[in-house]
C-alpha cells in the first residue's frame, strides 16, 4: 500500500474537472482553465477504468503529483525502505529538485530489484524535469522491456521519443499503446502529431477525425487536421473540410479557426493574443508559423516557430511540439 505521503497525492490530485463525460471517456484535453505557463491543469489521468485512466493530455509525461503516485500503481509489492525512499524522491520532484529525486530512485533501483518499475518511472520524469531527455526515454523505455502491454508506460515513452525529435518511434509506441488498450485509439492526438512529422498526413488526418468524436470543440485539433490534408490536397481542400468548432474559449483560438478559414489575418490572432499571459502569445505564434507552413512560406514559418521556442514553456507538450518543429526543418 502507499504511504502516507502517495496517499495525500491520491486524495489531492483528483480535479474537479476530471469527471467531465461520462463512463469512461476521458476528459477533455483542454476543458479545464489555463494556467500561467500557458497550459492546463493536470487531470487525475491514473484513476482506474480503461481509457480514462489512461489518457495521457499535454501535461501527462511531467510531473505532476498523480502522475507520481502512478508508479505506485503497476501491481507490484513495496518493501517499507523502498517505499519511503520512493516518497522521498516524489516529494523531492514535487519541491522542485529533479536532481535529488533522480539520486534518490537511482538508490531505490541499485539496491531493490521489487521497486524496479515505480523507480523508473520516477526517475523518467525527474530526469525529463533536468532537461535529459534521453535518460528519460532510456528509462521508458527499459520500462516498456518488462511491462510490454501497460498502456500507461508506452504512451509515457511515446511522448518521450518525440520529444528526442523520432517520430516515427513515437508512432510505434502509441500505435502499441493501441494495440493494449483499443479504447485508447480515438484519444490519441500526440500520434496524430507524430504522423504530420512523420510525413504520414493521411494517417495525420485519420487521427484527428476519430479524435474529433470524443473532443469536439478543440481548435486544436481542427487545425491539425487542416495541416495534414492541406499537405495531401491542397489549402482549399483543406480549408472547404475545416471542422467546425463552437466552444472552444481559449485565447486566441477563436481568431486562429478563423485564421485558417481564411476569415482573419496573422494580426488578428496577436491583437486577441496581447496583454493574456505567455501562453495566448505561445499558441500564437505556434499556429501562425503552421499556417504560413501550410501556405508554402518557410522563413516566416520559421520566424514564428522560432519565437514560440523562445518562451520556454517547458511543461506544455506544445512547446516540445514548437521545438520538434523547429529541430526538423532546420535539419532538412
Amino acid at each position: 500500500m502507499p504511504g502516507p505521503g502517495l496517499q495525500r497525492i491520491l486524495r489531492n490530485e483528483s480535479h474537479p474537472q476530471a469527471s467531465r463525460g461520462a463512463g469512461l471517456r476521458p476528459p477533455s484535453k483542454h476543458s479545464e482553465p489555463a494556467t500561467a505557463e500557458g497550459g492546463h491543469q493536470r487531470h487525475a489521468w491514473w484513476q482506474p477504468g480503461t481509457a480514462r485512466a489512461l489518457q495521457f493530455h499535454r501535461h501527462a509525461a511531467q510531473a505532476g503529483r498523480a502522475t507520481l503516485a502512478a508508479a505506485l500503481l503497476f501491481g507490484f509489492q513495496t518493501s517499507a525502505g523502498a517505499q519511503s525512499s520512493l516518497e522521498a524522491a516524489t516529494d523531492a520532484l514535487r519541491s522542485g529538485d529533479p536532481h535529488s529525486a533522480v539520486e534518490i530512485a537511482t538508490g531505490v533501483l541499485e539496491g531493490n530489484g521489487d521497486q524496479r518499475a515505480g523507480a523508473l518511472w520516477i526517475r523518467a520524469l525527474a530526469r525529463e524535469r533536468t532537461g535529459d531527455l534521453s535518460g528519460a526515454a532510456e528509462d521508458l523505455a527499459t520500462l516498456a522491456r518488462s511491462l510490454p502491454e501497460n498502456p500507461r508506460v508506452l504512451m509515457a515513452l511515446g511522448g518521450a521519443k518525440f520529444k528526442l525529435g523520432d517520430p516515427r518511434g513515437a508512432i510505434e509506441a502509441f500505435d502499441a499503446a493501441a494495440a493494449a488498450d483499443p479504447d485508447l485509439d480515438p484519444h490519441l492526438w500526440q500520434r496524430g502529431i507524430a504522423h504530420y512529422y512523420a510525413g504520414r498526413f493521411r494517417d495525420g488526418a485519420r487521427q484527428f477525425e476519430v479524435h474529433r468524436s470524443v473532443n469536439p470543440q478543440d481548435v486544436e485539433n481542427s487545425v491539425w487536421h487542416f495541416l495534414c490534408v492541406a499537405a495531401t490536397e491542397g489549402l482549399e481542400v483543406a480549408r472547404a473540410g475545416l471542422m467546425p468548432v463552437r466552444t472552444d474559449s481559449r485565447v486566441p483560438m477563436a481568431e486562429i479557426l478563423r485564421l485558417f478559414a481564411d476569415e482573419a489575418g496573422p494580426d488578428e490572432v496577436f491583437e486577441a493574443a496581447e496583454g493574456s499571459g505567455p501562453g495566448a502569445v505561445f499558441y500564437a505564434h505556434l499556429y501562425v508559423g503552421l499556417y504560413h507552413e501550410a501556405a508554402g512560406d518557410e522563413m516566416l514559418a520559421g520566424e514564428h516557430m522560432a519565437r514560440a521556442v523562445a518562451l520556454r514553456l517547458e511543461r506544455n507538450y506544445m512547446w516540445h511540439v514548437a521545438r520538434v518543429h523547429e529541430t526538423l526543418r532546420n535539419a532538412k
